[in-house]
């Protein structure tokens, strides 16, 4: 059997590590250069439990339509660092999770975009350029649903 986990936070990732017979293989959650996650992210590593980032890129358009997310694709940073390695940015936010160990299961309708997302192995970051990248982290959820659906979660 394979368990996973799908939004879990720290706190239920370790609740179910305790207490469930089956350990999870994987917490699927959202994570980008502007919601990192570290503590949760090292939590499941260290644990075996694999970290998939199910919305890699911050989100991108949709989100900022759907919820008025701020793209991290626009941080000055990372168009940097785009620049300097000759990619896109997308390319170095994938990459970027690629070298933090996680697996990243970008979306995409476009053919072109497809295709960019797998040219990120011709290349890496640095540790100086991965340590800049965490230098940006605003705690920032882009993936909020209940604006979407109307409800407020905290009323």
């Amino acid at each position: 059997s394979i368990s996973i986990c799908s939004n879990y936070d720290i706190f239920l990732t370790r609740d179910c590590l305790a207490y469930a017979r089956v350990k999870p293989a994987v917490n699927q959650i959202e994570t980008h250069p502007y919601f990192q996650r570290d503590s949760l992210v090292k939590f499941c590593q260290k644990h075996g439990v694999c970290v998939t980032a199910h919305t890699p890129l911050g989100g991108a358009t949709a989100n900022t339509e759907w919820f008025g997310s701020v793209s991290c694709l626009d941080d000055p940073v990372l168009k940097g660092l785009a620049k300097k390695y000759n990619k896109t940015v997308a390319q170095i936010v994938l990459r970027w999770g690629i070298q933090r160990n996680t697996v990243i299961i970008p979306k995409s309708s476009k053919v072109e975009r497809l295709e960019e997302n797998f040219l990120v192995f011709d290349f890496e970051l640095t540790k100086e350029d991965m340590d800049f990248i965490r230098t940006i982290d605003r705690n920032y959820r882009t993936n909020q649903p209940a604006k979407f659906w109307g409800i407020d979660l905290y009323a």
